[in-house]
């Protein structure tokens, strides 16, 4: 590919000499989480590629948990004016929708599931606006976890229809061709991070967190929730410090499982052995402290943005062999070592060899800075500037 300025009048997001397309960007809520970051980053390199992009948020309420604050140049706009009750505000919202899709060239979906993809396509269906969806997460999973029932049907009819699908890893394929969408309207991009403001972050948060109970120190972080597998994670430490290793473990995040996590480390009689930091805002110096970081998820997307944060922080990992991610992020286990998933014994047999015998895991983690640089997200946004920018031509 001919390498391009982003602020080129031929920049993939233009195609002319004129004004960049404009770019409708719809979210359901600001609730914290990896894919929204995604898709708001997105926004905001496409922008400064040259493209009109505008934000809207359907629900504008204030969410259960922490929430995400959009670039002030960001141009963000709600469904609804009012703080209301979603169901009382659909009507306004969908009307809002049509009318910003209308002044759309096209609309992008940041989420595989919910509202916002449903009410999204509509939108654009109405308005004759080509239609794009992010699929950040196994779309069969997705929906199941974040779904109803009853509107399984229509998201599935909707995947089947939409102008294109750009997966944010090569093992999300394959799920959303057995959801019946055409193989030539799917694409990849190695949606990752911002390399060089990740490693800034943590001189920014005053230098590496470093642990200072001469405990091996592991870290894990993610949304509290039946997918990151932290209840799988408990469990193999437990096995781990009763098998006389000294070791301590910080999970990093906020979610449902909150009070139940806490009461398992209380069962399991880890004590002290286990801290819940919940939401900080130092999550960059506490990778870069850790003797180690752990993915224990269940399923993810392209392996997880922490995981590859911790990669650019140079740490060693151990991570769940998951759909979809981690063993292509990781080089097949070349650059970390992988474990089944659920596998409360292998996980632990990683955790103590780690402990016992830290020098493998330190050199597989030497080419994992290089590793991170693969997915930095200027080249990622690029690509799928590309797609939307035919899609806009055609």
């Amino acid at each position: 590919m001919t390498e391009t300025s982003p602020t080129s009048p031929t920049s993939p997001t233009s195609g002319t000499t004129g004004p960049g397309p404009r770019v409708l960007v719809i979210e359901g809520a600001l609730r914290d989480n990896g894919g929204l970051r995604v898709s708001l980053d997105l926004a905001r390199r496409w922008q400064a590629m040259g493209a009109r992009v505008r934000f809207l948020v359907l629900e504008n309420v204030e969410p259960d948990g922490p929430m995400l604050q959009p670039d002030p140049a960001l141009d963000t706009r709600w469904g609804s004016a009012q703080v209301r009750r979603f169901r009382s505000a659909v009507p306004r919202i969908v009307a809002t929708t049509v009318r910003h899709a209308r002044r759309a060239d096209v609309v992008v979906s940041g989420s595989e599931v919910g509202y916002g993809l449903l009410i999204g396509w509509a939108a654009a269906k109405i308005a004759g606006k080509p239609f794009v969806v992010l699929v950040q997460s196994s779309l069969p999973r997705a929906v199941a976890a974040w779904t109803p029932a009853r509107l399984r049907p229509l998201l599935t009819s909707v995947h089947q229809r939409v102008d294109a699908a750009i997966c944010v890893s090569p093992g999300l394929v394959d799920d959303v061709v057995e959801v019946g969408l055409p193989a030539e309207r799917i694409h990849v991009a190695d949606i990752g991070i911002d390399v060089a403001a990740t490693r800034q972050a943590v001189l920014d948060q005053g230098g590496p967190r470093r642990p200072t109970s001469g405990r091996t120190r592991f870290v894990a972080a993610g949304r509290l929730a039946q997918q990151k597998g932290f209840d799988v994670l408990l469990e193999a430490v437990a096995r781990v410090v009763a098998a006389g290793d000294d070791v301590e473990l910080e999970i990093v995040g906020a979610g449902e499982l909150d009070a139940d996590l806490r009461a398992q480390a209380e069962l399991l009689g880890l004590g002290d052995r286990v801290e819940f930091a919940g939401h900080v805002g130092d999550l960059q110096a506490r990778l870069a402290g850790a003797d180690a970081f752990v993915l224990s998820s269940r399923y993810e997307g392209n392996g997880s943005l922490v995981l590859l944060e911790a990669l650019a922080h140079g740490r060693p990992v151990i991570a769940t062999d998951c759909p979809t991610g981690p063993r292509y992020v990781l080089r097949g286990g070349e650059l970390g070592d992988l474990v089944p998933t659920e596998d409360v014994t292998a996980l632990a047999d990683a955790l103590s060899a780690f402990v016992r015998d830290p020098e493998p895991l330190r050199r597989k983690a030497s080419g994992a800075v290089s590793r991170a640089w693969d997915f930095d997200q200027d080249a990622a946004a690029l690509e799928v500037a590309t797609v939307l920018a035919g899609l806009v031509r055609r």
